[in-house]
């Protein structure tokens, strides 16, 4: 049977639209992922901390892209080895993060040392730098380009030599620390601070990174008669102080930064660890709505608790995001105006960022209790 002439012509406009649909969907690839950058230490002895770093960033990535990505397209980070505290290896990381991804933001260097000795790379470069270095000369460069996400310790220490004198009631006072820009910078704070409170520290003595006996610096602290001793310097170096204090029957209570309640610290430092204080943007326990739900999701996917470094980076890639959508674009002074613009409520603080760059206004103070870290208060400013 001879097909009539108008069917005909209906059956080839038919045809001619569905290879026009074809065509638009071959002329139609998927955008580009939009690259951001993230110099984190994926290799040597801080690498379990990059890897908590590298489980907050991918979390966040897949939250975003599962909500639709920046600007229409998927979000995608390139990472590169800072080896945390080491400074030459900052160097070739973010230097391959600006010239080969050439990323227009990036997370880290998350060590103040080697944030600094990375600032005039990207500064010159106009790279942003969302860091959780803490050390107070981070956002005191006249750098226009880096933004902190963990309270400045500038912050930090007024907080806990306050709660050292009128919670923990000592007025014998050491301070013992890191020989770098972390540890020099976050000393001079809190002898500062123990000083306007009237405790001028007995003793203040020093260690190098990387230090694996302290008894030298212990046995001059004991003999100046402390009660206690700040310390400002890392997880594996703080774990063996208080440690080898404990071993040597020393009756000194520890408080001091961060690091003194990270599971790292925990976990090489052993019973010594209980009765510690520090002052932390994060732990699990924090009683909020808002941390509770990402330790929810986060254990859920890593099958293990999350702590400073995932949640710090998790926060850093939820706020490039914003602040590239709320931008319009990654150009560098539209994005640096949309981050003083940004107000977020992330897992570390209600962020709001001052003219040199420094976003989170809040720390808690923290204790170990069998071998946890259990949150006491949080100190807002």
């Amino acid at each position: 049977m001879k097909m009539p002439s108008w069917v005909r012509g209906c059956v080839v406009v038919i045809l001619l639209g569905g290879l026009g649909l074809l065509a638009a969907d071959r002329a139609a690839p998927a955008p580009a992922p939009l690259t951001i950058g993230a110099a984190a230490p994926l290799t040597g002895p801080r690498a379990l901390l990059g890897r908590n770093y590298r489980q907050g960033v991918e979390l966040a990535v897949d939250e975003i892209n599962a909500s639709g990505g920046v600007l229409g397209r998927p979000l995608r980070v390139a990472f590169e080895d800072d080896q945390g505290d080491n400074p030459s290896a900052a160097i070739n990381a973010v230097t391959r993060l600006i010239t080969v991804d050439k990323v227009p933001v990036m997370m880290g260097p998350h060590y103040s040392v080697a944030q600094l000795a990375t600032q005039k790379l990207y500064c010159s470069a106009r790279v942003i730098s969302v860091t959780g270095a803490s050390g107070v000369p981070v956002t005191a460069q006249g750098c226009r380009y880096v933004f902190r996400v963990r309270a400045s310790d500038a912050l930090v220490a007024p907080a806990l030599a306050r709660y050292v004198k009128d919670h923990l009631k000592f007025s014998r006072v050491a301070v013992l620390y890191v020989n770098d820009d972390f540890g020099k910078a976050g000393a001079d704070r809190a002898v500062k601070a123990l000083d306007e409170l009237g405790l001028k520290p007995v003793a203040v003595e020093s260690h190098n990174a990387g230090d694996k006996d302290f008894t030298a610096q212990l046995t001059k602290i004991q003999h100046a008669g402390a009660q206690a001793v700040v310390l400002w310097t890392h997880d594996i170096e703080a774990a063996l102080i208080v440690r080898q204090a404990h071993e040597l029957g020393l009756d000194l209570k520890f408080a001091g930064s961060t690091s003194l309640s990270e599971p790292s610290f925990i976990q090489l430092a052993g019973e010594a660890a209980n009765g510690v204080y520090s002052a932390n943007d994060f732990i699990p326990g924090v009683p909020t709505e808002r941390v509770q739900a990402f330790v929810k999701t986060y254990t859920r996917r890593y099958k293990v608790l999350p702590e400073i470094w995932a949640s710090t980076y998790y926060d850093a890639t939820h706020l490039i995001a914003r602040a590239i959508q709320a931008a319009g674009s990654t150009d560098p002074e539209r994005l640096r105006s949309a981050f003083f613009s940004l107000r977020y409520t992330g897992v570390l603080a209600d962020y709001r960022f001052d003219p040199n760059g420094d976003g989170n206004h809040q720390i808690h103070i923290v204790t170990v209790r069998r071998s946890t870290p259990v949150w006491v208060t949080t100190i807002k400013f």
